[in-house]
């Protein structure tokens, strides 16, 4: 299996990733991680959600439904001091 992300996507992530942590917003960092890790791993996994999982649609709703988890901790996270 070969993972191919896009150059632009890429520059993107590091770029975000770079301001992220140069000015000390390390949860931000970590969400801005999270979002793009699950939309890489959706986006070169699609075919198999769509055509071996085709009877399996629980799997896929799991997939939705573990990112929103951790999506509402880091907004948790957010919202509480240190």
């Amino acid at each position: 299996m070969l993972l191919e992300i896009p150059l632009n996507q890429m520059i993107l992530f590091v770029g975000l990733m770079t301001f992220c942590f140069l000015f000390a917003r390390y949860k931000t960092g970590l969400t801005i991680t999270f979002c793009f890790t699950f939309y890489w791993g959706f986006i070169y996994n699609k075919d198999a959600f769509f055509t071996d999982l085709e009877r399996s649609s629980p799997f896929l709703m799991l997939y939705f439904i573990s990112g929103a988890v951790v999506i509402l901790f880091a907004v948790f996270s957010f919202l509480t001091k240190e």
